[in-house]
């Protein structure tokens, strides 16, 4: 049985998210996450990340092995892609529109395609270090991918070019891995969260990365939500931890998960009310207060 629910995609303006994590597991939500159903999955592989561009029906998700799944009809089938690569697959982000995406993962691979999925190209990064995350802000060319060992990348050519941000991170510690990237509102203003229980801060596209003041120790962290005003926002990461901030990380609360299992992915729904947080052991959490209080909810066999 899988046992992990790794990513998580919510639909704008409506109920509907999907989820997808270990044993190729694909899950769907109707009603924001309060009851939740499986979907035939054609691989048995984990899989780490889920999209739909243009909050359509055509969906990409990637996970072991180079796998690549895509689905046409809002999430009812799923088709295995020939991605052309074999290593792991951490993260998958199509910027704009279906027609043209990025997946990232371990020895620094990052492939981007232009048609859909048919092919995939393979770029230069320059570096061999797991990339956890990726993320494109605002186009299809400015991105950012994060990984081990302090690993910082941005480009501002489409992929074809990447260069290393990691010098401009301010008291990053030795063998620290960062594992997630958003950036809210625009390619300028920038979060990353890290194994180290740290939260990283950008005003200016990686220009300058500073390290967010956090008064209490925190153990691994692994995903983020920040708002669209940049300054409301929550992280998520092991032992059930769940952090808050309204003030853009100058300031941050804990919340009561009610549950110590690792906790993976966070989205919230548009209105910023509810919200919908996955983990380890099929750990589904759904919010309906702006995130202060969780419930935990169960997928339907």
């Amino acid at each position: 049985m899988p046992n992990r629910i790794n990513s998580i995609f919510a639909f704008e303006n409506t109920g509907l998210a999907y989820a997808v994590g270990d044993g190729g597991l694909i899950v769907v939500t109707r009603d924001a996450g309060a009851t939740w159903q499986r979907v035939k999955s054609p691989t048995a592989h984990n899989l780490y990340s889920i999209c739909f561009p243009e909050q359509g029906d055509i969906g990409y998700a990637g996970g072991d092995r180079g796998t690549i799944i895509k689905t046409t009809d809002g999430g009812a089938t799923w088709q295995i892609l020939n991605s052309g690569v074999d290593v792991d697959l951490r993260a998958i982000k199509f910027p704009l529109t279906a027609q043209t995406g990025f997946a990232a993962g371990d020895r620094g691979v990052i492939i981007r395609t232009v048609d859909s999925g048919k092919t995939w190209e393979k770029l230069t990064t320059a570096t061999e270090e797991k990339i956890m995350d990726i993320h494109f802000p605002a186009d299809e060319l400015t991105g950012y991918a994060v990984g081990l060992n302090g690993t910082v990348l941005k480009t501002t050519t489409g992929g074809m070019v990447w260069f290393s941000q990691s010098a401009n991170v301010q008291g990053l510690v030795t063998n620290t891995h960062l594992t997630a990237v958003h950036f809210p509102a625009d390619d300028l203003v920038g979060f990353m969260t890290t194994n180290s229980g740290r939260v990283f801060f950008t005003p200016d596209g990686g220009e300058i990365w500073r390290p967010l003041p956090i008064d209490f120790s925190l153990p691994a962290l692994y995903s983020l939500d920040m708002r669209h005003d940049t300054m409301a926002g929550f992280c998520v990461g092991a032992e059930g931890t769940v952090i808050h901030t309204e003030d853009g990380g100058e300031n941050w609360e804990k919340i009561n998960s009610g549950t110590t299992h690792d906790l993976y992915s966070i989205r919230f729904f548009p209105d910023g009310i509810i919200g919908i947080i996955g983990g380890d052991e099929l750990t589904l959490l759904q919010s309906r207060d702006g995130g202060y209080n969780w419930v935990p909810v169960t997928v339907q066999q």
